[in-house]
């Protein structure tokens, strides 16, 4: 694919705060697709006003987390079958094991690879954030 051919790739942008999913915190949008190739920003337990959800609680921040995820891919045509890769970020490998119970149940199997580290997120009352790359066949 050349620089010309990149250029005609439509591009399908998911706007934050719309279909229930949280407003933008910053100023990025939440998903993109380009041809067959789905990116999203990273996404925490944030309800459609911006606030957090189950504070304190790893599960019902993945559990939230994890909804607004498949809602991004969703608008843009993809579900969890189709990641290819994401990325969780925790702030207590504490929560390692919890995290991954929510995780199994919505991704299938054969679960996408992934990477999972250990850092402060942007609030201080969120646990987890989680990222995802899905090529829609």
């Amino acid at each position: 694919m050349t620089n010309k051919d990149l250029k005609r790739v439509e591009r399908q942008w998911v706007p934050a705060g719309q279909g229930g999913l949280p407003p933008a915190i910053a100023p990025f949008s939440l998903g993109v697709r380009v041809g067959q190739l789905v990116f999203t920003a990273g996404q925490a337990a944030l309800n459609e006003k911006g606030e957090v959800v189950g504070r304190g609680d790893i599960t019902a921040q993945t559990e939230k987390t994890l909804e607004n995820l498949g809602g991004i891919l969703a608008q843009c045509g993809a579900s969890f079958k189709d990641v290819v890769k994401a990325t969780i970020w925790l702030t207590d490998f504490k929560n390692y094991e919890a995290m991954n119970k929510v995780y199994g149940r919505f991704f299938p199997e054969p679960s996408p690879p992934r990477a999972c580290v250990r850092a402060d997120l942007v609030w201080p009352e969120l646990l987890v954030e989680i990222e995802a790359i899905a090529v829609v066949s």
